[in-house]
Order: structure tokens, then C-alpha cells, then sequence
């Protein structure tokens, strides 16, 4: 309740949701949903949705390809019997 006075990104729920997801993913989507015209509100929630679902999917699938190479490779080096 004390950031709402001071930061912009705090004043509304929805603009803290905004800062906390883009604080969560390590880049600035706020200033991209800041700057996205809100005259028309179907495209403000489809905007919205959509980059949250793209940023999301992106995340997922990148930490699981990541992990898949690394375990693929460990099981490969434990069956091999290779030692450093």
C-alpha cells in the first residue's frame, strides 16, 4: 500500500500486476504495455493476453528444452562412464 503513492507502476492493480510479471521475467514489459492505446478495450485485453501467453509459453518452453539438453547429456556421460 505505501509503493501506490510514490510509483506509477503500483497505482492500479492491473499496471502492478503488469511490473510484477515483467520484475518475474527479467525485462520491461511494462513500458510495452504502457505504451499500447487503450481506445479500444477488446484490443487493450487481447493485447494483454496475448503477450502474457506468448512471454509465458516462450519461458516454458525454453527452461524445458534447457533442462532436457543437460539431463540427456548427463545420462549419456553416467552410461558412457565418462570421468572429467
Amino acid at each position: 500500500m505505501m509503493c501506490v503513492t510514490w510509483f506509477v507502476q503500483f497505482r492500479y492493480m492491473s499496471t502492478a500486476s503488469e511490473c510484477l510479471f515483467s520484475l518475474i521475467n527479467g525485462d520491461d514489459i511494462f513500458t510495452t504495455f504502457a505504451t499500447m492505446s487503450d481506445v479500444n478495450s477488446v484490443m487493450w485485453w487481447y493485447s494483454r493476453i496475448y503477450l502474457y501467453f506468448f512471454v509465458s509459453l516462450f519461458i516454458y518452453v525454453i527452461l524445458s528444452v534447457f533442462i532436457s539438453v543437460i539431463m540427456d547429456t548427463y545420462e549419456t556421460l553416467k552410461v558412457t562412464g565418462y570421468t572429467p
